[in-house]
C-alpha cells in the first residue's frame, strides 16, 4: 500500500484474464448499495453470465461493506487479489491514517457502485453518470467494478475507491470469486465544502470584485477534483479554464510576488487551512533570520495583503523560508509561520 500526499493508494497490476467480446459497447452502470451491503439495483445481465457469478459478486460486495464499516483489517486483507500480497497490518495502518486525518468518529458507508463493461479488457477510460466521473478500468478484465465509499469524519469527507475484479475459483470452476484490485482514498471536501461549493464560492468572490481570492478558491476546487489515476472528473478541466480566465498561474504568481516584503518569492500556491482557503509563500532567504524576524516578516506580508484587500475571502497565509540552494520540493529546514487574516 502506497501513501502519496493526500491520496494514499494501492493498485493491482493485473495480467489479462480471459478476453470476452460479447458486449458491443463499453459501458458504466451506476448501482446503489444499501448500508448493509445489499445491491439495491439489479446487476446487469451479461450474455455469458451465470447465476453463480452474480451471487459471488453480491456476496463480495456485502462482505466488503461489512468489513469496511467495522474496520476489520484482517477480513479486508483476505479480500485483496493474491498478487498484491496484502497483509492485515498494512490495511490497519491505512485505515488508521484515514481515521486520524478526518478525525474520529469516522463513519464509512457505501456511496455508489460503478459496474464496468470494458468489452475486451482494454483499460481506456469509461464515462459514468455519477459526478461526471471518468473511470480507468484495470487491464485485462471484461467486467469489473469500482466501489465508492464515503468516509465522513468530524472535519471533512473522503472518498474511498475500491476496485473489484474477478478471478477463477479453483474450488468451484463454475463461478469466479471477486477480489480487491486497488484501494485508493482521496479528500473530497475541505472546510465542509465539496468541489461544487468551492466553485460557487469562487464565483461569488469574483462577482464581489475579489479576483485574487476567487483564483485561490478555484485552485482549491482543482485540487479536490484532480485526477487520481483511477478516476477523473469532467469538471476538472472546466475549473482550470475558469480559474485561468481570471489570470494565468504565472500572472497570479507575479501579482503575489509584489507582496513578499523584500524577499524573493520562489513560489506560491493555494493552501488548505482549517477555516478555508489560504496561500503559501515560499520565500528565499539571503541571510539567516531569527524566529522573531520571521514572525515579524510574515505578519508584515499579511498586513499588506489585508491593506490591499487581497485577503478578502481568504483565511490566512503561511510563509515558508528557504535557505540558499535548498530545494522547494520539501518543507523548509528553517520552518515557517501561519498568520490568519
Amino acid at each position: 500500500m502506497l501513501s502519496s500526499g493526500r491520496t494514499p493508494s494501492v493498485v493491482l497490476a493485473a495480467t489479462p484474464d480471459r478476453i470476452e467480446k460479447s458486449s458491443p459497447k463499453k459501458s458504466c452502470q451506476v448501482l446503489t448499495v444499501s448500508p448493509a451491503g445489499k445491491l439495491v439495483d439489479r446487476l446487469p445481465v451479461q450474455d455469458d453470465s451465470k447465476v453463480d457469478d452474480s451471487k459471488s459478486f453480491e456476496k463480495a460486495v456485502e462482505s466488503l461493506v461489512i468489513a469496511m464499516r467495522k474496520g476489520d483489517s484482517q477480513a479486508l486483507a483476505t479480500m485483496f487479489h493474491p498478487r498484491l500480497k496484502m497483509t492485515a497490518s498494512v490495511v490497519a495502518n491505512q485505515l488508521a491514517e484515514l481515521r486520524a486525518r478526518y478525525v474520529e468518529p469516522v463513519d464509512i458507508s457505501p456511496l455508489k457502485l460503478l459496474w464496468l463493461d470494458t468489452v475486451d479488457g482494454d483499460p481506456a477510460a469509461i464515462p459514468c453518470n455519477f459526478d461526471g466521473a471518468m473511470v480507468n478500468p484495470l487491464y485485462g478484465y471484461k467486467n469489473q467494478a469500482t466501489f465508492l465509499f464515503q468516509a465522513s469524519g468530524q472535519l471533512d469527507i473522503a472518498r474511498i475507491m475500491i476496485g473489484l475484479v474477478p478471478m477463477p475459483d479453483r474450488d468451484n470452476k463454475v463461478s469466479a470469486v471477486w477480489k480487491i484490485g486497488y484501494f485508493h482514498s482521496q479528500q473530497w471536501t475541505h472546510a465542509g465544502k465539496d468541489p461544487l461549493a468551492w466553485i460557487q464560492s469562487a464565483r461569488t468572490a469574483l462577482n464581489q470584485k475579489h479576483p485574487y481570492a476567487s483564483w485561490v478558491q478555484f485552485d482549491v476546487a482543482e485540487k479536490l477534483l484532480r485526477s487520481n489515476g483511477f478516476a477523473s472528473y469532467a469538471a476538472h478541466e472546466a475549473v482550470i479554464a475558469e480559474r485561468d480566465s481570471i489570470m494565468s498561474a504565472k500572472e497570479w504568481l507575479a501579482e503575489t510576488g509584489k507582496y513578499s516584503e523584500g524577499l524573493r518569492l520562489e513560489d506560491a500556491v493555494s493552501l488548505l487551512v482549517p477555516r478555508g482557503a489560504g496561500v503559501l509563500f515560499k520565500l528565499r532567504l539571503m541571510k539567516e533570520l531569527s524566529t522573531v524576524e520571521i514572525q515579524s516578516h510574515c505578519k508584515g506580508i499579511a498586513k499588506v495583503l489585508t491593506q490591499s484587500k487581497l485577503s478578502e475571502g481568504l483565511s490566512g497565509i503561511r510563509c515558508s523560508y528557504y535557505r540558499p540552494g535548498e530545494t522547494l520540493a520539501k518543507d523548509s529546514v528553517t520552518g515557517g509561520l501561519f498568520v490568519p487574516f
